[in-house]
């Protein structure tokens, strides 16, 4: 009798089980045959060819193998459910291996087995470049990214793109040369004559009052607090985008055309080696001068300040208050501007593009697309790549 009990135990405890995993008439699918990844800047796409009603789950780790039934076993091993394809694994480090499968189920049922294991390993995007599709427009002078990319430039031109690939037109409302763009919350676009406009959404654009007639050059934000640098010197700031005010003391001080922040400090460049700075973007200074060049673009990342420009002129700051003049990165085109993603990107004139790790040391890309010369004036970090802009409506990516 006792046999019989712990045998009929046995058969409810496998029912509850069964029960459980099944769900309301839940089943097990055939996992998808056609898994592949690819690598990116810190991620990995994977795409595969989906079923209809199959609901599909991700498993990963750092290791050369993984299966559905060894993934608990695997230090740093995940799952995410309910995914679609294409998926982007975001937070992996790059230069490791990755491996990865998927199964397949429905109605919340038992997973169907995992597809073959696949691996790759994520890499620093701005070895590899791309050309983007025509975008029918004039020079493109700025580009930025909040949840989409934005480049404007001349005669008002503003575009949107979500891979900075294939860009959309965009009604800017202005016909005035738009010369940079950035993104704290709303996107901002400035350019001659004092122009500014703001946008919640990258499509439709609402001009603001600047204050100056001045020529702007330069954009930065630091969260939804706004600093705009341009010509003679013209530093102006706003809390929003809307309402813009004057700094309270500016050295004088020529064009200024680019600005960055970084670590509680803003820092402005501009013609003839000039260097500003400042803690509150109200009162600024001026820097010990290093160059005669031009400056025209600065970056902070990774713990330095990187400002570039003619001539291929590099310097850096830890603090942004003293400076080191490095060796040029070249000795012909200009850099017009530079940004930190995962690493330092510069571009120049001639469609240069160079690499850096510490702002100090900087390497030619492995391959890049043909710009046909034309210059490269902005560029901008974002979904997982860089997207650069230029004359002629010159875009390329990498990533």
């Amino acid at each position: 009798m006792k046999a019989f009990f712990v045998y009929l135990l046995a058969i409810c405890t496998a029912l509850m089980l069964t029960s459980c995993q099944l769900g309301d008439g839940g089943s097990s699918a055939p996992p998808p045959t056609d898994v592949a990844v690819v690598p990116g800047d810190g991620v990995v796409t994977a795409t595969w060819t989906m079923s209809p009603g199959v609901d599909y789950w991700i498993f990963y780790a750092p290791a050369s193998s993984i299966t559905t039934g060894n993934w608990t076993t695997l230090p740093g091993a995940q799952s995410h459910m309910s995914i679609s394809s294409p998926y982007v694994v975001t937070g992996l480090v790059n230069g490791t291996t990755y491996s990865f499968t998927i199964d397949g189920r429905i109605n919340g049922g038992p997973s169907g087995g995992g597809s073959p294991s696949v691996s790759a390993v994520p890499r620093l995007a701005g070895a590899t470049w791309i050309t983007g599709a025509s975008t029918g427009a004039g020079d493109l002078r700025g580009v930025t990214y909040g949840t989409t990319f934005v480049a404007v430039g001349a005669n008002g031109i503003v575009l949107s793109s979500s891979d900075g690939k294939t860009w959309m037109t965009q009604n800017s409302g202005v016909s005035t040369q738009l010369n940079a763009a950035v993104y704290g919350g709303s996107y901002l676009a400035a350019g001659a004559g004092g122009t500014i406009l703001t946008s919640a959404d990258a499509v439709t654009w609402t001009p603001q009052t600047s204050g100056t007639s001045n020529d702007i050059y330069g954009l930065a934000a630091n969260g939804s607090f706004y600093v705009a640098v341009g010509s003679n010197g013209t530093i102006i700031t706003s809390s929003g985008g809307a309402s813009w005010v004057p700094a309270s003391s500016v050295p004088a001080a020529p064009a200024l055309y680019g600005i960055a922040y970084g670590n509680g400090r803003y820092v402005a460049v501009g013609a003839g080696g000039t260097v500003l700075t400042s803690a509150d973007a109200s009162t600024w200074q001026s820097v010990a001068q290093l160059t005669s060049n031009d400056l025209k673009g600065v970056a902070y990342g990774n713990g330095t300040f990187v400002a570039t420009g003619a001539a291929g002129t590099i310097l850096t700051s830890t603090d942004g208050l003293t400076w080191t003049l490095q060796t040029s990165i070249t000795s012909n085109p200009a850099i017009n501007a530079v940004i930190y993603g995962t690493q330092f990107v510069a571009v120049g004139d001639g469609g240069a593009i160079f690499t850096s790790a510490d702002g100090v040391d900087w390497t030619a890309p492995v391959s890049v697309a043909p710009s046909n010369g034309n210059k490269l004036y902005a560029i901008a970090h974002g979904n997982y790549g860089y997207a650069a802009v230029g004359s002629a409506g010159t875009n390329l990516t990498a990533y």
